[in-house]
């Protein structure tokens, strides 16, 4: 996805946390549980990787969106993250010891950039606003690769599927099916960029595998409302081109089960499990709903920038 939207740039391969996901919301955190001596070799090799790197590379500004290892005292380092109040699902005491750890971690970096809003008008609540901080960090406003693009019709929905297997596929199947007795056109981006096979168009609902930015921005302003999960980056985006939404959080996924519910205290945004999806309800209530989506600074981070001194 990176190589499309920027050919320019080098990529320079770096294997991820290859963390793998349950069929069932209820087995999410002891399955996650069960590959953390895995994650914990991951995070030692990516910094071994990275001081590798800096004997051929001379970075002026590392920038790690969740990867622990890679700090460094030979260059600037940023650690970006909104997840720092962390939910680990086994309570308060769970939460602050998970925390403990991982700030163990981030404070080996510079400074530590999180993409909300400063103050009490946020969009991940005690995510991003913990009773406890790093011991540096910023807040740089939330970010979105999309822009803002003129409303040509204002008469689809539109689907944004994305996330980890196998709950992407649970959710598609779930959509489509309920989705083919609407009577509604529907475009469905099916969150997969990497070449995979193309589905064909059924009824009045429209396939694609993939959108680049500019016409995954046209495609979101010109829609009725957007159908998606309730990650991060897919709120920041909906928030800034003000757009309504349903958003059925992943099964079991805490951060996303916690997002969702704080979205909905503020009525920005409709939620539904994925176990009770009903699009008839779902459509019906967010194309009502009254809202009044908050004023933020997407530009906030270019003075984080500034202020690291880098050119």
């Amino acid at each position: 996805m990176l190589t499309k939207e920027f050919p320019a740039i080098n990529i320079i391969p770096l294997k991820g946390y290859r963390i793998s996901y349950p069929n069932k919301g209820a087995l999410f955190i002891p399955k996650i549980l069960l590959q953390v001596p895995k994650i914990l070799q991951s995070i030692k090799n990516e910094h071994q990787w990275l001081d590798h790197q800096l004997d051929n590379n001379q970075w002026d500004l590392i920038i790690s969106d969740n990867r622990y290892g890679l700090y460094t005292n030979r260059t600037k380092t940023v650690f970006i993250t909104h997840q720092l109040g962390i939910i680990s699902g086994f309570g308060r005491l769970g939460d602050v010891l998970l925390r403990t750890m991982l700030y163990r971690w981030i404070n080996l970096f510079n400074t530590c950039w999180i993409p909300d809003a400063e103050g009490h008008l946020n969009i991940a609540g005690k995510l991003s606003h913990p009773m406890s901080m790093p011991k540096d960090y910023r807040f740089i406003g939330p970010l979105s690769r999309l822009n803002n693009a003129p409303v040509l019709a204002d008469d689809h929905l539109l689907v944004l599927l994305s996330g980890p297997e196998p709950q992407r596929t649970i959710l598609e199947k779930k959509l489509i099916d309920q989705l083919s007795n609407l009577d509604e056109d529907v475009v469905f981006v099916r969150g997969l960029p990497s070449g995979a096979a193309t589905m064909h168009n059924s009824g009045r609902i429209r396939f694609e595998n993939h959108l680049d930015a500019n016409i995954l921005s046209e495609m979101i302003s010109s829609a009725k409302m957007v159908i998606c999960r309730s990650g991060y980056s897919s709120v920041m985006d909906l928030l800034k081109l003000k757009k309504r939404a349903l958003l059925i959080p992943t099964p079991g996924q805490t951060e996303q089960v916690y997002l969702a519910k704080h979205l909905d205290a503020l009525h920005w945004f409709v939620i539904q499990e994925q176990s009770h999806l009903d699009l008839d309800k779902g459509i019906a209530a967010a194309l009502s709903q009254t809202i009044e989506f908050p004023v933020l600074d997407f530009e906030a981070f270019k003075k984080a920038f500034a202020n690291l001194g880098i050119q």
